[in-house]
């Protein structure tokens, strides 16, 4: 497994035990009257667990509708708070009714609707401080230093702001992963929450160029460039296989790529 993805699910593993430990300090009279210790434990443990899970999926229909380019990340993570309330509201209503069954009944949907908003707006500020812009001031040991533009054409991973840790050497391609940036290099490999405009930004002038919404390549890692089926498709000397997108056919004739 690479070493992104094992930070990032430590991360949510962290953020799940830290919510889940949030909700049972915070449990009101009723539910702790209805559960025991253990009882307690295992119900916010399986809510706050699928409650994160049913959100990554939900935020992922969102970044995808709205595009990650266009919108910055905390905007996203917000609409999915609410949208992701509506269905949340009824599994939480059906489970409080199942398990404890409260004398006074249940709230108008409208109030829990409410008060699930407000849960999802703070763990949605958690994830994005915790997972997303974890150090919010990115700070890393890659021995690859920034470059002075002109002075070496070669995109080295030293060059992004935002990087995968732990992750060295010259970039091959990048590709977008729902909202996770994965960088390829001559040395390995990893995942960063970015966006591509950023990091396209971050490597202009350098030895390379976005060729799909979703891949930028180095032409130092271009085997050949094929034309099949009115589509163009880059191969690369590792075998992978990038579409070119037709937006961008413009710019790369232009820089003399085809």
């Amino acid at each position: 497994m690479a070493a992104g993805t094992r930070q990032i699910l430590t991360r949510y593993g962290i953020a799940i035990t830290a919510t889940t430990g949030l909700m049972i300090w915070q449990s009101g009279d009723a539910v702790r009257a209805g559960l025991d210790r253990n009882g307690l434990v295992v119900f916010w443990l399986v809510s706050v667990t699928a409650g994160w899970l049913q959100m990554i999926v939900i935020a992922r229909g969102v970044r995808a509708s709205f595009g990650t380019d266009r919108w910055p990340g905390w905007v996203l993570l917000l609409v999915s708070a609410f949208l992701g309330a509506v269905p949340l509201s009824f599994e939480i209503r059906w489970m409080v009714e199942a398990l404890l069954a409260p004398a006074g009944g249940l709230p108008p949907p409208w109030v829990t609707y409410l008060n699930v908003s407000v849960i999802n707006v703070v763990f949605s500020l958690v994830q994005y401080g915790l997972i997303e812009r974890w150090p919010l001031t990115h700070q890393s040991d890659d021995p690859d230093p920034p470059q002075e533009p002109g002075t070496d054409t070669r995109p080295v991973i030293g060059r992004l702001r935002r990087r995968p840790d732990g992750v060295q050497g010259v970039i091959r391609y990048m590709q977008m992963q729902d909202h996770y940036l994965h960088v390829h290099t001559d040395q390995g490999d990893g995942l960063i929450l970015a966006r591509m405009s950023d990091a396209v930004a971050d490597l202009k002038g350098l030895d390379g160029q976005q060729v799909h919404k979703s891949w930028w390549v180095a032409q130092a890692a271009i085997e050949e460039i094929t034309y099949k089926n009115r589509k163009r498709t880059i191969l690369l000397k590792d075998g992978t296989q990038v579409p070119v997108g037709r937006s961008f056919e413009p710019a790369l004739r232009a820089v003399g790529w085809f």
